[in-house]
């Protein structure tokens, strides 16, 4: 299947089912999605799992999904570093979009107004020195994804030197 095909899945649009989502699962798709550019190979990423059993924490802060994933980063004082490493974890969020689109699994990416709250945060386990990049909600859509028509496709615009 070619990236174009998943288009539709990755629209994040649509609601989940009720099935749960295997913890492997989720374990699997991270080990795979680590592999994100990153000068230096920090990996400066840190993940938090929360699914039916404990996600009554994210009750009116999420919408309502079969699990989350809390995805932290450290927070480097070099503005350089800093930019680099978030731009990693989007890579590496974006791999597990992917992968998990593959395996037939929904992921919203979210970054609702709480996550830059530090008590919130903190309440989370996040660290001094970390931050949210963002909390992904992941579960299995109800019914099929590419059913509904996709979006008019943007135009591209760049400029030549």
């Amino acid at each position: 299947m070619t990236l174009f095909n998943f288009r539709p899945e990755l629209r994040g649009s649509g609601s989940f089912s009720g099935q749960s989502v295997p913890r492997q699962l989720v374990l699997e798709l991270l080990n795979d999605a680590v592999w994100a550019p990153n000068d230096g190979l920090r990996e400066p990423w840190r993940f938090i799992y929360a699914d039916n059993d404990s996600s009554g924490r994210l009750s009116g802060l999420q919408e309502p999904a079969p699990a989350y994933l809390i995805v932290v980063m450290k927070e480097e004082s070099d503005s350089y570093k800093r930019d680099e490493d978030f731009a990693a974890v989007c890579c590496l969020m974006q791999n597990f979009e992917l992968l998990a689109c593959e395996r037939k699994l929904g992921v919203r990416r979210t970054m609702n107004d709480w996550i830059y709250d530090r008590k919130q945060m903190n309440a989370f386990g996040v660290q001094d020195k970390e931050r949210i990049a963002a909390v992904l909600e992941i579960g299995f859509w109800d019914g099929d994804p590419g059913a509904t028509p996709s979006p008019q496709r943007a135009e591209v615009k760049f400029d030549l030197l």
